[in-house]
């Protein structure tokens, strides 16, 4: 380097393939060495290739080498240690290849009625595949002509040293990721069966020991805790009758580790009233169980209110017009509406009018003896 004319010792020279690796690969400041004892920093693989074109030499700070010499010896101790090999499983195997399989396990604390369960069996009782019931046990690269068969049969017959769950059994699950796409398939009494919902986003579910009222129940089986959850919500996360309370009012459920009480859904009383009301009462538009058979005004009757400076309401006047109408008592304009005698009124009316014919009668009987 220095027959070249550069002297400075803090710099390290390089040919034009390292430079280039080292720029475009390891991303280093790279430096174009002149003959006047000068330097530049490359700028692009261009200003490279043209440095060498006319016969320059390159160079690498010495301090920046030392670092990418201790970074690569580090890499390569950690790429045979077991912590990198479990971050590598962690993460997918995304730097050893695009394509992977992953295994899922029940976790421990999951209800027995989920553990090595044929799929038909776990649905016939309304449960499901719960990714939450689940926990990830090995991942690793899907290598070209592997199938669910081999996995299987690897998982029962050849176990890798790294994977630390039990044999692949009825109620696992293997993922598939396949050129972007992923796929769940639960090992079953026979082969697998795919099931889409182990991959779908799942809500929270309601759980009885986090919605606890704080009552406890007591029955002749044991003490239980009151959760607020409905019998619905409790069979959605597991939970099926175990027995209901002498008094009817709470059900037992359980899921064969706890159990839980909650309200019976009472059955709506019905009302006595209700069909007498819907009989007889005139304001039949609000059925509420109380007789109160009071008429609905009429227009004549609300026009004298306003007459006499009482406020009416105009959707009250425009109802009872239209009750009018349609009892035919249509009102004209500028005539009052005959008021109909009450019944009391036509038989004192009747009683008259036959007493005068009585006595009619009786002077006619009068003149004919005279």
């Amino acid at each position: 380097m220095q027959e070249y004319g550069y002297s400075w010792d803090g710099m390290l020279p390089l040919k034009e393939e390292t430079a280039l690796h080292l720029y475009d690969k390891e991303d280093m400041q790279i430096f174009l060495l002149y003959s006047d004892g000068s330097e530049g920093i490359a700028g692009s693989v261009d200003e490279i290739q043209n440095h060498a074109e006319k016969g320059g030499i390159f160079g690498v700070h010495k301090e920046d080498w030392n670092a990418l010499t201790e970074y690569r010896a580090m890499k390569k101790e950690l790429a045979g240690s077991k912590a990198t090999k479990e971050m590598l499983q962690e993460y997918g195997a995304a730097e050893q290849t695009e394509n992977t399989f992953t295994i899922y396990q029940l976790k421990d604390d999951v209800p027995v009625d989920f553990h090595f369960r044929p799929l038909e069996e776990i649905q016939g009782k309304g449960l499901a595949v719960d990714p939450a019931n689940y926990e990830k046990t090995y991942t690793a690269p899907l290598t070209p002509g592997t199938t669910l068969e081999g996995i299987f049969e690897k998982f029962n017959i050849d176990r890798p040293e790294d994977f630390k769950g039990h044999s692949l059994s009825v109620s696992d699950v293997v993922v598939l990721h396949q050129n972007g796409q992923d796929t769940a398939h639960y090992v079953d009494s026979f082969g697998y069966k795919e099931v889409p919902e182990f991959l779908q986003e799942q809500t929270p579910q309601l759980t009885p020991d986090t919605r606890m009222t704080g009552e406890q129940i007591r029955t002749p089986r044991g003490s239980f805790s009151v959760t607020d959850m409905t019998a619905e919500q409790m069979r959605e996360a597991g939970y099926g009758l175990h027995h209901t309370s002498e008094d009817g009012k709470y059900l037992i459920m359980g899921n064969g580790t706890q159990a839980f009480a909650v309200a019976a859904e009472q059955p709506e009383k019905a009302n006595p009233l209700k069909h007498v009301e819907d009989a007889i009462e005139q304001n039949d538009n609000n059925f509420d169980g109380i007789i109160n058979n009071t008429p609905t005004p009429t227009a004549d009757e609300l026009e004298a209110k306003a007459r006499s400076g009482e406020q009416i309401s105009l959707a009250e006047y425009a109802a009872a017009l239209k009750a009018d109408k349609e009892q035919g008592k249509e009102k004209k304009p500028g005539k009052k509406a005959e008021k109909k005698p009450s019944i009391r009124a036509q038989l004192k009316a009747d009683k008259e009018r036959a007493a005068q014919k009585k006595q009619a009668r009786n002077k006619s009987q009068d003149l004919e003896r005279s």
